[in-house]
């Protein structure tokens, strides 16, 4: 072997003690380790197949609906609430569902307060939950958490009312 070919045999031994891999070792790569939070969403992507990663109500209060919010939309939102939204909410929105009684009340849907909100924030609330309501991002689709966003639209439509004053008058 000539001098060149030892020198290049000296350094690729020198190099394989295990410790220090080829620079692409996947040893060395920067990873999340378990019961860490998983990597946060490159911004712009969009789930395939998954559900939607929204840490908060408050960051699609400025969506629009892909679909109109309309009368099909309304029906199959109807159908929806009264399996995932009446225990709490009761069957027309009032918050007086049987579940409010044992726990915080929901809120009535018809408050001004929840009228004046955007269609994106009330979405955002069901897909990223509320104070105490929580998540409905799995077991619902989309489609179906929009649906669910028209028919509380056509219950504000009846009217929407002022919330009623604390039971002590707002002391404390």
């Amino acid at each position: 072997m000539t001098r060149r070919a030892w020198a290049a045999v000296l350094v690729a031994l020198a190099g394989c003690d295990g410790a220090s891999s080829w620079p692409a070792s996947m040893a060395r790569q920067p990873a999340v380790q378990p019961l860490q939070e998983a990597r946060p969403v490159p911004a712009h992507s969009i789930p395939l197949g998954g559900v939607e990663t929204l840490a908060d109500r408050e960051d699609d209060a400025d969506l629009s609906p892909p679909a109109p919010l309309d009368a099909d939309a309304v029906s199959r939102g109807r159908v929806l609430f009264a399996t995932h939204c009446t225990p709490c909410h009761g069957p027309e929105g009032r918050g007086d569902g049987p579940v409010s009684a044992k726990f915080p009340p929901a809120p009535n849907l018809r408050f001004v307060t929840i009228c004046n909100r955007s269609d994106g924030f009330i979405y955002g609330t069901l897909t990223a939950g509320g104070r105490a309501m929580p998540t409905m991002r799995e077991g619902t689709s989309s489609r179906d958490r929009w649906d669910l966003v028209a028919f509380v639209r056509a219950l504000q439509r009846e009217g929407c009312v002022s919330p009623p004053p604390p039971p002590d008058g707002g002391a404390r």
